[in-house]
């Protein structure tokens, strides 16, 4: 299970007509004094074989520790714990990251600037992870034409805001957008600065606690094409064959943890949601229930698909100067490898 949190994001907006401007701009805020929240945590193991995973939020690093799905690994997994899924892009492009998870638009952004990197694994959520959430008297998206919309440029957030609009036939020009730091789209709804904001789970239910009244427009499962997510992994890393090796087993050790959270959620409350989102017992349990999760997915067509759709929708809003092709992300051989270890893994 899975839920999208929203941390401390840099508040002023990224400029999207040049994606390679936009990984610059990230390379600088991981590097020394840039700002970066990026923490290194290690699990190790007992082979010369290091793989370095672009985490957010400690989410995949608590799931793997909590579940003791890693006992036993022969290897060592460094956590490189990033704020966002475009510092996650910037961790690849500043060569600290072997692995990384991201949602959909920032895995877009990695093609666009060039990244080396493939997709290994997919993730499908299920339910609500992510809401446009208006304020109390505004009922329908369709309002919020000549609004204040408030959500976070280069993120998953970005995509889903642009998919909701388009189900009334608006687009990102027909809205006055706010874009803060992920953080803050809570809080600029609470202060009236956004009539409308994608929010978290955990924003939600702070938000409706003081307003009950207030609207759900749309959820990232009301919206289509369906959102994935996605982890990748860089080119070096795959030909390297005791790299891959480590790979395609910490990818079967992550999928065993996802379904023993499922299993164990009342544990993981505590473990994720109390221990490191400093969460009340009682908050914790309302977000859990609010929420959407996930799973790990066979990768088929329709994730390049979704994907491209994600490219095609902000180029036709102004928010990408041009559409271009997200086929390379992906590879046969890769996703193949991918779908049997899913297999094997789910049903072993």
């Amino acid at each position: 299970m899975r839920l999208r949190l929203h941390p401390p994001r840099r508040p002023r907006r990224l400029a999207l007509a040049g994606a390679g401007l936009l990984v610059v701009a990230l390379v600088t805020a991981c590097s020394p004094g840039g700002g970066s929240t990026a923490n290194d945590t290690s699990a190790r193991g007992g082979s010369g074989v290091a793989i370095n995973f672009g985490d957010q939020q400690q989410l995949f690093e608590t799931l793997l520790n909590a579940s003791g799905a890693l006992a036993g690994a022969n290897y060592t997994v460094n956590f490189v714990e990033f704020d966002s899924g475009p510092l996650v892009d910037s961790g690849f492009a500043a060569g600290k990251i072997d692995v990384g998870d991201m949602g959909d638009l920032p895995a877009s952004l990695a093609v666009k600037s060039g990244l080396p990197v493939t997709a290994i694994a997919s993730e499908a959520y299920i339910g609500a992870s992510e809401y446009l959430l208006a304020r109390p008297g505004i009922t329908s998206i369709a309002q919020l034409r000549g609004k204040n919309v408030a959500y976070t440029t280069g993120t998953a957030e970005q995509a889903f805001a642009l998919r909701a609009l388009a189900t009334a036939g608006l687009t990102q020009r027909d809205v006055h957008q706010v874009d803060v730091s992920l953080l803050q789209l809570g809080t600029v709804l609470q202060a009236g600065a956004a009539d409308a904001s994608v929010v978290s789970v955990e924003q939600k239910v702070d938000y409706q606690q003081t307003h009950p009244t207030a609207t759900v427009l749309a959820t990232i499962a009301s919206v289509k094409p369906a959102s994935y997510g996605y982890i990748l992994a860089t080119k070096a890393a795959l030909a390297s064959p005791a790299k891959l090796a480590a790979i395609d087993d910490l990818t079967r050790r992550l999928i065993k943890a996802e379904a023993w959270e499922r299993a164990h959620q009342g544990q993981f409350i505590t473990d994720y949601y109390v221990d490191v989102e400093h969460q009340t017992t009682a908050a914790a349990k309302l977000i859990l229930a609010a929420g959407g999760t996930f799973n790990f997915i066979p990768f088929t067509s329709a994730q390049p698909a979704a994907l491209q759709d994600v490219v095609s929708l902000l180029a036709s809003a102004g928010a990408l100067p041009a559409s271009y092709s997200v086929a390379s992300l992906f590879s046969a051989a890769e996703s193949q490898r991918y779908n049997t270890i899913l297999k094997e893994a789910t049903h072993g």
